[in-house]
C-alpha cells in the first residue's frame, strides 16, 4: 500500500521539528496538494514563542528545503513543572533538594578556545563541566568560516562523548546557511537508541564567531539527549 505524499511530508516535518530545543511535540498538517497548511508546536517556556517560530523556519529550510509562511506556525507553551509532572503543589523539601542537585549536575559549557596552524588549519577545543568534573574534546578544520564551524562542532561532540563514556551521539555535519537575511550555522547529527537512529538538528545565528555559533547549534541539537543518564 502506498503512503500519500502529504503523510510522508507530515512525518518528516514532525520528526525534524521534534528534535529542536524546547519542543515537546509537533503536529504538522499538509493539504492534498502536498503543501504544509498548519504546524502546531507545543514547547516549554525556555524560548520565546517568536524564537520557536524562527527556529522552525530555519530548520525546515535547512533540513528539508521547505520555505513556510510563519503564519501557519502556532506555538503553545507549557510550564516546566507541568510538563515534567513534578507535582510542585505537593513537593516536599527532599524533592526540592533533589531537583536542585539535578540542576547542578547538568552538563554546561565551561569554555572553548581556538588556535590556527598556518593559514590552512584550525584547531578548536571545547570543555564541558558537570559539577566538579570537566570533559574536553578537540576538533580540526580548515581555516575558513565553514572549517572553523566544523572544527568547533567536532570538538563539542568529542567532549560529549567523553562526558558520556560512549559514542551514542554522532555529528553528521555543520554547514553555513543564508536565509531570512541572516547567516546561520546548522548542525545535523543523530543519536543511537538501541537499533533506532534518532535525527537531531540545531541552528544558531552566526554572531561573534563561527565557533560559538557551531557550539550553540550543537548544544541545541543535543540538549535533551545529552541529559539522559550515561
Amino acid at each position: 500500500m502506498s503512503v500519500p505524499a502529504s503523510s510522508v511530508l507530515e512525518s518528516q516535518v514532525e520528526r525534524l521539528l521534534a528534535s529542536l530545543a524546547g519542543v515537546v511535540s509537533v503536529r504538522a498538517v499538509a493539504g492534498a496538494d502536498g503543501r504544509l497548511e498548519e504546524i502546531h508546536v507545543l514547547s516549554t517556556a525556555e524560548l520565546h514563542p517568536k524564537q520557536v517560530v524562527r527556529n522552525v523556519e530555519s530548520a525546515l529550510y535547512a533540513g528539508l528545503r521547505l520555505e513556510v509562511d510563519r503564519r501557519i506556525v502556532s506555538v503553545a507553551q507549557v510550564r516546566e513543572a507541568d510538563y515534567a509532572g513534578s507535582g510542585a503543589d505537593v513537593a516536599d523539601e527532599t524533592g526540592a533538594a533533589a531537583a536542585a542537585a539535578e540542576v547542578q549536575e547538568r552538563l554546561v559549557l565551561a569554555r572553548y578556545d581556538t588556535r590556527s596552524h598556518g593559514v590552512q588549519e584550525m584547531h578548536c577545543r571545547v570543555v564541558l563541566r558537570r559539577g566538579e568534573q570537566e570533559f574536553s574534546g578537540a576538533g580540526e578544520g580548515t581555516n575558513t568560516t565553514q572549517g572553523r564551524a566544523e572544527a568547533a562542532a567536532r570538538a563539542l561532540f568529542a567532549a560529549l562523548a567523553a562526558s558520556r563514556g560512549r559514542d551514542d551521539l554522532a555529528l553528521e555535519g555543520a554547514t553555513l546557511l543564508e536565509t531570512l537575511g541572516r547567516t546561520f550555522v546548522l548542525v545535523s547529527a543523530h543519536a543511537l537508541a538501541g537499533r533506532q537512529t534518532v535525527p537531531l538538528t540545531g541552528a544558531a545565528a552566526l554572531g561573534r564567531s563561527p565557533e560559538e555559533a557551531a557550539i550553540l547549534a550543537s548544544l541545541q541539537a543535543t540538549n535533551r539527549w545529552a541529559e539522559l543518564p550515561s
